[in-house]
């Protein structure tokens, strides 16, 4: 018999951290980091919830927790730098320093009151990419991310962009008959907007 967890929908995964003083690590998680309790268990209180955002940690008391030299739990966020200069200014302890690394990220990791390590990372940006092949008529992009990239001098007639991230793009001196994003044609849209300035 064979097992596949293929058609198994996983849903909420959550990181722990052990703690000696559970209502400390509590203040720290939410006055420092800004999480919010969302549920606590027990009397006296043996466990938590903590929420901010997509990200979601389990406290539990262990009154003789002793941390690991291991990261406890993986954080992403949209601005590592600021979070870094926060913690850094409350005083917490900086386990490796932030810098970019050859993964991708630009990451550090910290310790929190108990010891526990969590790595903090935020995905390095790519060079925006510069399309240099003239001749990019009748050409599809779906699903990718194209944001900041540079369309000049192209022949994009025909082409079709669906679902794409197209934050920051220019397109300079390029054929767009026929161009459609998201479904719209373009060079209408830009008669349209022509018109219009022409006439106020």
């Amino acid at each position: 018999m064979t097992f596949s967890t293929s058609n198994i929908k996983f849903g909420r995964l959550a990181a722990s951290a052990f703690t000696r003083d559970i209502q400390a690590a509590c203040a720290f998680y939410c006055d420092i980091l800004g999480f919010k309790k969302t549920f606590e268990n027990g009397d006296p209180v043996g466990f938590m919830i903590l929420e901010k955002d997509r990200a979601e940690l389990h406290l539990s008391l262990v009154k003789d927790h002793k941390p690991s030299t291991a990261n406890i739990a993986h954080l992403i966020v949209d601005d590592v730098d600021a979070l870094h200069e926060v913690l850094v200014a409350t005083g917490v302890r900086i386990i490796k320093a932030l810098q970019d690394k050859d993964y991708g990220l630009r990451a550090f990791v910290f310790a929190d009151p108990d010891g526990n390590r969590i790595d903090v990372g935020q995905p390095l940006e790519a060079e925006a990419p510069r399309f240099k092949t003239r001749n990019m008529a009748g050409a599809s992009f779906v699903d990718c991310r194209l944001a900041g990239a540079t369309f000049e001098d192209i022949d994009l007639s025909k082409a079709r962009f669906n679902n794409v991230n197209l934050s920051g793009v220019t397109i300079d001196d390029a054929k767009i008959d026929g161009l459609t994003i998201f479904g719209m044609d373009i060079q209408a849209l830009i008669r349209a907007e022509l018109a219009r300035r022409r006439e106020g």
